[in-house]
């Protein structure tokens, strides 16, 4: 008998209703995991056990709470978006060779990458199949392929810039843009547009959740010069052995010949040298401009909140954005 997934990240404590509607959303998700590969199912189910935040479909669900919708249809949508952005996971952690998601061994690392690969494809398989049969509207569709057009763009970026000691902020803005905003993005359109929404609340809620994507990217690369490995559930700095550079060492590294002498040894950099590297960005203050930067997002985030119909909807939104600047994880 399999395991029930109802578990939620306590975030959603505070927000108990939300709370409810995002475990009805797992077991959504778990009806949808029908693989006729055992090894398949049970590597998805296990990740999907290893829980996550489930900012996005709650987005979706929240957003379309705004006007009259079918909450069937609602959450069955939500749980595309929770299982679409995890099919992105599991492919991103076959390319990085990750060894740890969300606390636990990665797919590819316990069922090795051809199993991580099936994973990957049956749930973009399952999130647009679940979206044929809860929607109506072939243009929720269309902004689903698109938006995952821009997501994938977004990771050709990411591969671009690897090991770039000369990439700009605007480099890994363009390129979070397109890996993390869009998915949020993609969350409140669909969550709007079950709704029903009028086109001047859907182009808001878009605004909203482009900021909220961004910020919440940028304060992620920061939790890897606050944290351990135990907090993160990744090994710390991975990224930068990797070649992947985020927005406090972009910042740190310019015009910084300590921090570039590192930068050079690519994936040889030793344990002890990213230490001294992760310290060498906090004393530059560059992660206490990365935070600025993300409330820069988070604040204009807030704004096109502040344009949206008073109720409970719009006051859950505006806590959850105001929380994302104090999460530790």
């Amino acid at each position: 008998m399999k395991q029930t997934l109802t578990q939620i990240h306590p975030m959603w404590e505070n927000f108990p209703s939300v709370k409810k509607e995002l475990q009805d959303v797992l077991l959504i998700i778990q009806d949808s995991l029908q693989a006729n590969d055992k090894e398949v199912e049970k590597a998805l189910l296990d990740m999907f056990r290893a829980g996550g935040k489930m900012l996005r479909p709650a987005f979706a669900l929240i957003i379309g709470e705004f006007y009259p919708h079918d909450n069937s249809d609602l959450k069955h949508i939500a749980a595309a978006v929770e299982m679409l952005h995890t099919a992105t996971l599991v492919h991103d952690d076959i390319i990085d060779d990750s060894p740890e998601r969300r606390h636990a061994p990665s797919i590819q690392s316990r069922f090795g990458k051809d199993v991580a690969a099936y994973a990957g494809d049956y749930l973009f398989a399952a999130t647009f199949k679940t979206l044929a049969y809860h929607t109506n509207d072939m243009t929720l569709v269309r902004q689903a392929t698109s938006l995952l057009e821009a997501i994938l763009t977004g990771e050709l970026t990411q591969r671009t810039n690897h090991y770039d000691r000369h990439m700009t902020l605007a480099s890994y803005k363009e390129q979070i843009a397109g890996k993390t905003a869009a998915l949020f993005v993609l969350s409140a359109q669909l969550g709007a547009a079950n709704g029903k929404a009028p086109e001047s609340f859907m182009n808001l809620v878009s605004d909203f959740a482009y900021n909220v994507g961004m910020a919440f990217q940028i304060l992620d690369d920061i939790l890897d010069y606050q944290s351990t490995d135990r907090d993160l559930g990744k090994p710390t700095l991975q990224d930068v052995r990797e070649g992947v550079y985020s927005a406090p060492l972009i910042i740190a590294m310019q015009n910084n010949n300590d921090i570039q002498a590192l930068l050079k040894k690519r994936e040889q950099i030793t344990n002890e040298e990213s230490l001294a590297l992760r310290d060498m960005v906090v004393a530059s203050g560059a992660v206490d401009d990365a935070i600025a930067l993300a409330s820069e997002y988070t604040n204009n985030a807030l704004e096109q909140l502040d344009k949206l119909p008073e109720g409970e909807a719009k006051d859950t939104l505006v806590a959850i954005s105001e929380a994302l600047l104090e999460r530790a994880n």
